[in-house]
């Protein structure tokens, strides 16, 4: 009994990740956190705990994501990760891991399928296959592989923007943009770094943008308290930050993804093309969830926008359908081993 295998999918997202046991559903859905000990580089805590030492931890321990722009940064660590993960995954039903499906950017190069690889095997995984990330974007979307029109979804995450099209079971067009969330994140802390002279953390930046960030021009000004350290006297301090430079540090990012997005609609097949302009397309990703993000983008591409449900967890659906349809399944792999 012991023996019994799990079949698994991995959404290794550079903000959280998510995994997917075949029959049971999403079993981990944590952040791509770890903490170490510098010294010895020994792993002390992963996910949800070691969030809860970011900013407050001693100097001895490190918090990193192994992740970046949707990529591995660190293989040890993010093996180490994904070790911790499967093992939660299993659940002390098995001990096997008869194969793992784990979502990429299309564009990801050799590099970064050894990096991948090598993290997977540091978990103990020998059977890994690299998917398609727009493609599992498009079918946790609700999209059916059997539609014969086109079908666009810009999945837009903490690291990346995929932007996929599908026309019945084929992707006729993808591409990756190495932008996300956490790049507004990144303004959000120099902005506040450089206009009120106080240092904050990345969660304390997510707030903000959470709490009053928006893709379009603020009609009515809002604001909200944050605490950090002072770049001037070093100590604790308070600063007011108000909605209108929220928009403004966040408005090139943003510009960015629009850009993106108008060089897709026009490289898509004629067609296709006159597909998107009648049905509109798809956003997903917690990115997407920014206020004003779909009218933005629909004032900007003419087209209609819908939100799908749960856009936070398309590709961790997507992978989980692949499981349920064989044909697709082949469609989306990259490339894999065992």
């Amino acid at each position: 009994m012991n023996l019994v295998t799990d079949d698994l999918a991995v959404d290794l997202g550079t903000s959280r990740t998510r995994v997917f046991a075949k029959g049971r559903g999403v079993v981990v859905n944590e952040p791509s956190l770890l903490a170490y000990d510098l010294p010895s580089r020994e792993v002390v805590a992963v996910g949800l705990e070691a969030l809860e030492l970011e900013g407050r931890a001693s100097e001895d321990i490190q918090i990193i994501s192994p992740l970046q722009d949707g990529v591995v940064a660190d293989s040890t660590f993010a093996g180490k990760l994904l070790e911790r993960y499967i093992r939660k995954a299993r659940d002390g039903r098995s001990t096997i891991t008869h194969r793992v499906l784990i979502s990429v950017p299309a564009d990801a190069s050799d590099i970064e399928h050894y990096a991948l690889r090598y993290a997977a095997r540091e978990a103990g995984v020998s059977n890994v296959y690299f998917v398609n990330k727009g493609f599992v974007a498009i079918l946790g979307s609700g999209v059916s592989v059997d539609d014969q029109r086109a079908t666009m979804v810009v999945d837009i995450g903490a690291g990346t923007t995929t932007i996929a099209a599908m026309v019945h079971n084929h992707l006729i067009f993808t591409r990756t943009l190495r932008v996300g969330g956490n790049d507004m994140d990144a303004a959000l802390i120099d902005m506040i770094k450089m206009n009120h002279n106080v240092l904050v953390g990345p969660r304390t930046a997510e707030r903000v943008k959470i709490e009053l960030g928006c893709a379009l021009e603020v009609d009515q000004e809002s604001s909200t308290n944050v605490k950090g350290r002072s770049t001037i006297a070093g100590n604790p301090e308070m600063a007011h930050v108000n909605s209108v430079e929220i928009h403004e540090a966040i408005d090139p990012i943003i510009g960015r993804i629009v850009t993106c997005v108008q060089d897709a609609l026009e490289a898509l097949p004629p067609e296709a093309s006159a597909d998107i302009y009648d049905r509109g397309f798809i956003i997903a990703g917690g990115t997407s969830l920014l206020s004003g993000l779909d009218e933005r983008l629909s004032r900007d591409t003419e087209l209609d926008v819908t939100q799908t449900e749960s856009p936070q967890r398309a590709v961790i659906r997507g992978l989980g359908l692949l499981y349920e349809n064989p044909l697709a399944l082949r469609r989306a792999i990259l490339r894999g081993d065992g």
